[in-house]
């Protein structure tokens, strides 16, 4: 137990030598706004030392051995990271972090937990009580709570050497690296938050929830009135638009029988009621998800939403987002320019230039393909040159947009019946534009299908980097179609999450010492705040760091990468 300085320095000197220790922190808050670090301890093979970081105060003297020095054994290293960080400076590297080692190796599978406790009995068959954790941890502690917090980081370093044998026997040691790389850049970018326009959000509300109002109306107006019923202006929509059911016995009077209101039956539907539900869905959508809701998340310390990256939660390896998910805010301008950079700040919006058809090109091989990167063309305008039989020059706008649908479609396994439901036309139609897409670009249709045939044989499937889905006991392997179309969009949209988390670590290893810093991931896209002044500087580092990690995993396509420099978030 460590209590003052003192006890610190004997603490540093016994650590300087250790090439391997547990870590792990009692806080007296889920967040590092609103709590502080209570006890941090540090195990090594030999000895645990606890160390009460509101008697010690500074924990400066750690410094060099937590930010360098030996591998950091954590589990949810983020948190970690966050509290530390944010409260003493300290970035703690290199890491292996526990729980991200065992979400690897379940490639994708979904409902296992990854909690100390349920990795610990499956690698470890060793039981961990997590009961003390729910104690107060800003008074007086006793006994157990001490034991508690020296068993949890002791029993990281069996774990970790469990872990890594089986991360080297399933070949994922090089995509372990790049989702331990990318952890500290993920908490600093939740320490950082994103600035929300609040009054520009909530004029945008009141201009939605007219539109979605109209909407409602005109929706209605397409049904007949009950007999007997008079409409009484005020009293708001007759029909609960947002029941199935009554949605359905509307479309029955005017003679549509629907099978479901789903998306897609409601796009084959040939009457403009269809079209005015799907309108006003999207309209309702946008007010109940983000617009009523999003200003509630601004911390009251910050006046920034600090939303919660996820790493390893979907099993293409992509980030997932939550309370709340800003990845996915609408793409319009009058959403997206909401979002804004402090006073005497600007944003950089870095994007990756068609990273995932890049990604199809070289992994399939295909020479039209890779030719058309390596020359710089606009694939979807090539696409659309050869499926219409028409120059370059004069593809249409329109004609550029269906090439588009169908380059990112065919990538994510969709087939006729879906294709032409986007494109609005009928399944024959969307066949025939399937058929001329694999005729010009006969190595990518090779590439989905043998793909699919692997994941189908073999049940397992991997990135460029070697991140791995295994299809096991989960409702997409249950279903044949599903897992086939899962199959051919894996090893891309895996490849790019691998790029987007190396690009990560690159960007804040970039923007180190300078007055930025990384706030949003969007997949492909990346947004730095930093001063006004500083702007081109760190354009020139993000875009540089952004092309590294792209050149790290593409050999045959060239990595393009797109910047805007703006005061407020924008394409």
């Amino acid at each position: 137990m460590i209590s003052d300085p003192d006890g610190l320095a004997d603490a540093t000197r016994a650590l300087e030598n250790a090439e391997v220790v547990g870590v792990d922190i009692e806080t007296t808050s889920l967040s590092p706004r609103d709590g502080r670090i209570r006890l941090l301890q540090i195990s090594t093979a030999d000895e645990t030392f606890v160390i009460d970081v509101f008697g010690v105060k500074d924990l400066s003297p750690l410094k060099e051995i937590l930010e360098d020095g030996p591998v950091k054994v954590l589990q949810n290293a983020k948190f970690d990271y966050a509290f530390l960080c944010d409260e003493h400076g300290i970035r703690l590297s290199p890491l292996f972090d526990t729980m991200l080692a065992a979400q690897l190796l379940d490639g994708g599978a979904r409902g296992a937990s990854y909690s100390l406790e349920a990795i610990a009995e499956r690698y470890l068959d060793e039981q961990v009580d997590k009961s003390i954790r729910k104690d107060d941890w800003s008074g007086d502690l006793s006994e157990a709570q001490l034991e508690y917090a020296a068993r949890d980081a002791a029993i990281l370093l069996p774990l970790r050497d469990r872990l890594q044998e089986e991360l080297e026997k399933d070949e994922l040691v090089r995509v372990a690296g790049i989702e331990f790389g990318a952890v500290g850049a993920l908490s600093e970018m939740e320490l950082a938050g994103v600035k929300l326009d609040v009054a520009r959000w909530k004029e945008l509300e009141k201009t939605v929830r007219e539109r979605r109002d109209r909407a409602a109306e005109h929706l209605e107006s397409f049904f007949p009135q009950p007999d007997g019923v008079l409409p009484l202006e005020g009293l708001g929509p007759r029909l609960n638009l947002n029941s199935p059911k009554q949605i359905t016995d509307a479309f029955r009077s005017l003679g549509i029988e629907l099978t479901d209101t789903k998306v897609w039956t409601l796009l084959k539907v040939d009457h403009p009621a269809a079209e005015a539900l799907l309108k006003y869905r999207e309209l309702q959508k946008k007010l109940g998800t983000y617009l009523e809701t999003y200003p509630k998340f601004i911390h009251p310390k910050t006046g920034r939403i600090h939303a919660n990256f996820l790493q390893c939660r979907v099993p293409t390896g992509r980030l997932a987002c939550t309370n709340p998910n800003i990845q996915q805010i609408p793409h319009e301008d009058e959403f997206r320019r909401c979002f804004v950079a402090e006073e005497g700040n600007v944003l950089v919006i870095a994007d990756y230039s068609q990273i995932e058809l890049r990604i199809l090109a070289e992994v399939s091989e295909d020479p039209a393909f890779v030719e058309a990167f390596q020359r710089g063309e606009d694939l979807h305008r090539l696409t659309a040159a050869s499926m219409y039989g028409v120059p370059m020059e004069a593809v249409t706008k329109d004609q550029r947009s269906d090439a588009k649908r169908i380059n990112f479609g065919l990538m994510y396994g969709r087939g006729a019946k879906s294709l032409s439901a986007q494109l609005g036309t009928d399944e024959d139609r969307g066949r025939q534009l399937i058929d001329e897409y694999f005729a010009n670009y006969p190595m990518v249709q090779r590439f989905l299908q043998r793909t699919a045939n692997r994941a189908t044989r073999d049940r397992t499937l991997r990135t460029l980097s070697g991140r791995i889905r295994k299809f096991g006991n989960d409702p997409v392997s249950d279903d044949r179609g599903a897992m086939r179309r899962e199959a051919m969009n894996y090893p891309i949209q895996g490849a790019s999450a691998d790029i987007a988390k190396l690009a990560l670590g690159y960007v804040s290893d970039a923007l180190d010492g300078h007055d930025a810093r990384l706030i949003n991931s969007i997949h492909d896209e990346f947004v730095v705040e930093c001063r006004e002044d500083l702007a081109d500087e760190i354009s020139e580092k993000t875009k540089t760091a952004m092309t590294r990690a792209g050149e790290d995993l593409l050999a045959k396509v060239p990595v393009e990468v797109e910047v805007v420099v703006s005061r407020e978030w924008q394409k």
